[in-house]
């Protein structure tokens, strides 16, 4: 039995809501990992804290950190 590996693949789709939460820390993910020994959800900065690490980990990562910077956009809208 001959066991491959693909290479991780990076999506943008809005898969993730609020209730997902990183398994580091607890704070909102938007980061979703699935990996070797399972899935792994990751906030913002966990994820580029150790970006290369989990990457080769990794089968497929779903990476929705777009979404902060539509939060951003929306705040400082607000404040004018």
């Amino acid at each position: 039995m001959e066991t491959t590996l693909t290479e991780s693949v990076e999506t943008t789709s809005d898969t993730m809501n609020a209730t997902d939460r990183c398994d580091s820390c607890g704070a909102q993910a938007y980061v979703w990992v699935n990996g070797i020994a399972g899935d792994l959800l990751f906030c913002g900065h966990h994820f580029a804290k150790s970006e290369d690490k989990i990457r080769a980990y990794a089968f497929e990562v779903i990476d929705e950190r777009h979404k902060l910077d539509v939060k951003r956009e929306s705040s400082a809208a607000n404040m004018d």
